[in-house]
């Protein structure tokens, strides 16, 4: 059953009210989708709103035909419907200002239907520019037109530009006045596009001038406005309208030079800006008449340049732009440059003038454009500067910054491939200076001072990046260099980078020169130059001429070597595991697959009598079986595992090193079960017994990980609660060492979420008020909440940090009400722990005990975390610390002064505490402002220079509360 055509009657009761007019509009729209009736029937029945002489009237039909339009699907209407509603409307464009909000909505709609005619874009558009303007349209349905102009100029282009000069003079003015922000920010994203592929013809200068009227851009987005539109966005879409068409070029510049010379920083940037847009839009052949203008004020800004690094910036970017664009028009690019380089290189003579920085800017701007014709200048002026210094007898300083600029000059030209292009005369000149400089050290009155180090190093980085250029005879000084460097026996040089890079392109050269030179004379050097050697072939083993040779040696020094001195076998093993540290995955692999690298270390730590074997051997055996075992297969993991671990005794230091290798980072899904209990047993067992700290902290650790990853069954559990039951006795006995081991393991079981964990916690807060151990106690809450960097705790529960501060809170909170100083001590370790989020939650509750911790002559460490809390709180301007800075005030004060309890950390955290206090509301610090700045007075006196520093700081704050321009 098809919908009965709206009568007079229904359509005027649609007419008086907003809502029923929008509510039939959709109905209607329905209908005509459904294909009830025609539109020309709605036309007609509607007739009476849309020809009647009430403006009102209309101005109701009007927006009903619109909203009906603004609803239908674009691919509904007909070609000869859309035309007839084209001459309604383009013939409504001459009523009433009142009814034109709706015709916009009517032609916004039709615009974008898919059968549009495209002819009557045309018809359209000219009856719009001559009948109305834009701007004399409310803010809401300028947007509209904004966005249907840019919806046409990217869908009816030929259209459009066979408007020629009557569409581009139309949208001129309707541009013209703009100041709405957003309606701003539609133009300018529309309209670069617009500008470059539509002819301006002769209204181009027009045009032009409609955008420079807005620069520089001044606009304060407002605060409240989520998704504010930022001036800092418009001005860059500004910029680029400015710079659409080459037609602007003449007119940019003089813009952009004109409103650089003002007094305005945000003016300055954004002409410096245009300028770029400009060097990077426009053709060399169009900037070209304007770039004497344009040298001249980047001078300005940059030679030598005010105290502001953006400007100086900007400036050379600006700069850098221009000369890279002109790069490929050799005539115009030697002209810059020469111009350029004529202002510049005269300053490049004298590194005391004041001058110099600025020029090298420059200089390195113009290498990086033009390598070349550039480089090869400014390098002949260093040349020539070089050669008339005495490099034995004049200071190293002036040589070390023309090094460094000499070394940046090549590194970018290396970059643009243009290194070979440097004139090979000028280049080898200033290399044999830079050798010449590098084998000082050859001579016997060298004095190894800073500046004769600077001056190695600046040398050792020229000829880093010269490497593609260095001659033969050139690279045999250079090698005997290097065999010197590595032998003296002072001097500490790393030319690791410039090695590598030989090596890649002169291998044999390489090899024979250094390399076998070293590995040849190695066992007679000292263990200094030993570790030089280590540290400067380790970087040359991942290219393949020389893998092998110095593995050799390695392995050589590791495990082949007899009655190898202790030092010299740990220099080996430090090195190994500086190799595996920067070397990837393949490699380890392969090297334990090649070598049996794992097997040959342990036995390495055990074939040696266990005093004879230093532990910081059996440290660095440690940390590469870990290291190696972290890159294995998890099945190689396993059968390691397998193989190894039943043998090992872990009352034995080397047993116990090499187990923390193999376990310590194992694979979570590797299955300990076979080996748990026994495990768990002997660790506890050694921890208790020895007095030796450094193994029982690795008992401590491989306890804390072994539960964490524990899979989660009956008897693990078990074994675990027997343990736990074995530290309890021994804690009723007195046994201190039980305490800590217990929290090591409670931090495992936390971590991982394990019920078990609460129970463990609980009996550790019952201690803190025992008699012997309530210290160890205390400690061992900062077991639990400490991060450990060098722990694997692979199974981490979810919000474990929040569930364990409510466990603590369950366990110990009545206890705080009634507290002693081991409880205030645990509850300031547990808070660091705890998110802050959390910690805002229950301020109300937690702030009290924050300030008592802090009254109470706690250690140094509490004291620092709780301020270091309280810190995070007042930089955040926390409402509940401002309403108790009576209490938090007096508090600081004291701490900040000089007494034996107060350590210096402390005096800075309460120093920095009171200065971040400043950052609060001006009225709520007056009333405490002459005390705290009378009682900070002896702070200016304290022993210690960083506390002085800081309390003149918070001093100066306090003071300038309540100032002009101060406090807030």
């Amino acid at each position: 059953m098809t919908a009965p055509t709206p009568t007079r009657a229904s359509l005027e009761k649609a007419l008086k009210s907003d809502a029923k007019l929008q509510k039939t509009a959709k109905d209607i729209a329905k209908d005509l989708s459904a294909g009830a009736y025609d539109i020309a029937l709605l036309a007609e029945e509607l007739g009476f709103a849309l020809t009647s002489p009430d403006m009102v009237e209309r101005v109701g039909g009007t927006n009903l035909l619109s909203s009906v339009l603004v609803a239908l699907p674009e691919d509904l209407l007909g070609a000869e419907q859309l035309e007839f509603l084209t001459r309604f409307y383009t013939d409504r464009l001459r009523d009433h200002h009142n009814v034109m909000p709706a015709i916009i909505d009517g032609i916004q709609a039709m615009v974008h239907m898919k059968q549009l005619p495209r002819k009557c874009v045309v018809d359209i558009l000219q009856a719009f520019f001559q009948y109305t303007t834009c701007q004399s349209q409310t803010r809401g349905d300028r947007t509209k037109l904004f966005n249907t102009f840019k919806y046409l100029t990217e869908n009816f282009k030929p259209e459009l530009q066979a408007m020629a000069g009557d569409f581009v003079y139309g949208l001129i003015n309707s541009i013209d006045g703009e100041r709405d922000p957003r309606n701003l920010d539609i133009i300018f994203s529309f309209m670069p596009d617009f500008i470059s592929t539509y002819p301006l013809l002769h209204l181009a200068e027009e045009m032009f001038e409609i955008f420079a009227c807005y620069f520089p851009i001044d606009f304060n987005p407002s605060k409240q406005d989520p998704e504010a539109i930022t001036r800092d966005d418009l001005a860059a879409k500004l910029t680029k309208c400015l710079v659409a068409n080459n037609e602007f070029a003449e007119w940019a510049v003089a813009l952009a030079l004109e409103k650089l010379e003002s007094d305005l920083l945000v003016a300055k940037l954004d002409s410096l800006e245009l300028l770029h847009q400009a060097a990077i839009k426009f053709p060399p052949s169009v900037l070209e008449p304007h770039f004497e203008q344009i040298w001249q004020a980047l001078k300005a800004e940059t030679f030598p340049g005010g105290d502001k690094e953006e400007l100086v910036k900007a400036s050379l970017q600006a700069l850098k732009a221009l000369l890279q664009r002109a790069s490929n028009v050799p005539d115009i690019s030697h002209s810059y440059q020469s111009t350029i380089l004529g202002v510049i290189l005269t300053h490049l003579s004298d590194v005391n003038q004041r001058l110099f920085h600025p020029a090298t800017s420059l200089a390195l701007v113009c290498v990086a454009s033009d390598a070349p014709f550039a480089a090869t200048k400014i390098l002949n002026t260093f040349l020539i500067k070089l050669e008339s210094m005495d490099l034995q007898t004049s200071p190293p300083e002036q040589r070390i910054q023309i090094y460094r600029i000499v070394t940046q000059i090549y590194k970018i030209s290396a970059l643009n491939e243009d290194l070979n292009k440097l004139d090979a005369a000028i280049v080898s000149r200033l290399q044999d200076d830079v050798i010449a400089a590098l084998r000082l050290f050859e001579r016997e009155d060298f004095d190894v001072k800073k500046e004769d180090l600077e001056l190695q190093k600046a040398a050792l980085n020229v000829l880093s990046e010269s490497v593609p250029i260095l001659t033969e005879s050139q690279r045999a000084l250079v090698y005997k260099a290097f065999v010197q460097l590595i032998s003296h026996p002072i001097l500490d040089l790393d030319f690791t980078q410039i090695t590598q890079r030989l090596g890649a392109l002169q291998p044999v050269e390489l090899q024979a020169n250094f390399i076998d030179i070293s590995i040849r004379n190695f066992g007679i050097f000292s263990n200094f130059i030993k570790r030089k050697i280590y540290a400067n072939l380790l970087p040359l083993i991942p290219q393949m001429a020389f893998t092998q040779r110095i593995l050799d040696l390695l392995m050589q020094q590791l495990f082949t070597s007899e009655k190898l001195e202790p030092d010299v076998r740990q220099l080996a093993l430090e090195a190994l595991n500086t190799l595996l540290t920067q070397e990837d995955q393949h490699f380890i692999v392969d090297l334990q697959q090649q070598s049996n690298l794992l097997h040959k270390l342990i036995e390495l730590a055990q074939k040696t009598e266990t005093d004879s074997m230093p532990s910081e051997s059996l440290e660095q055996i440690s940390g590469a079986l870990s290291r190696i075992m972290q890159q294995l297969p998890l099945s190689e993991q396993s059968a390691i595992v397998s193989e190894y671990l039943p043998d090992l005794q872990l009352h034995l230091s080397a047993d116990l090193y090499i187990a923390k290798g193999l376990l310590g980072y194992l694979h979570q899904d590797i299955s300990l079960d076979d080996h748990f209990e026994r495990l768990l047993n002997d660790l506890t067992k050694l921890s208790l017994s020895s007095d030796n700290e450094k193994l029982r902290v690795i008992a401590h650790h491989l306890l804390c990980s072994l539960v964490n990853k524990m899979d989660n069954t009956p008897e693990n559990r078990g074994k675990v609660k027997k343990v736990l039951v074995q530290l309890k006795n021994a804690i009723k006995e007195g046994d201190g060492k039980a305490v800590e081991i217990s929290a090591w393991i409670a931090k495992g079981l936390v971590v991982a979420g394990f019920e078990e964990a609460g129970e463990v916690v609980g009996d550790l807060s019952d201690l803190l008020k025992h008699p012997t151990l309530s210290t160890a106690a205390a400690v061992a809450f900062d077991i639990l909440a400490a991060e450990f960097p060098e722990l694997d705790l692979p199974v981490v529960k979810f919000l474990y940090k929040q569930k364990f501060f409510h466990t603590i809170m369950g366990k110990m909170g009545n206890k705080l009400a009634n507290y002693c100083v081991q409880h205030l001590k645990a509850f300031i370790y547990v808070l660091k722990a705890t998110p802050m989020a959390v910690i805002k939650l229950n301020i109300e509750k937690l702030g009290p005990l924050l300030f008592k911790s802090l009254e109470e002559p706690n250690d140094a460490k509490s004291l620092c975390i709780a301020l270091g809390i309280c810190e995070k709180f007042v930089q955040q301007q926390d409402a509940y610390f401002q309403g108790h800075l009576n209490h938090l005030i007096p508090i600081c004060l004291e701490l900040s002064k000089n007494k034996e309890q107060h350590t210096m950390q402390v005096r800075i955290a309460a120093l920095q505490l009171l200065y971040d206090i400043t950052k609060y509301p001006t009225f709520v610090l007056l009333p405490h402002k002459v005390d705290v700045t009378l009682a900070m007075a002896a702070a200016l006196d304290d022993p210690k220079r960083l506390v002085r520093n800081v309390a003149v700081k918070a001093r100066n704050a306090w003071f300038l509360i309540g100032a002009p321009n101060g406090g807030d």
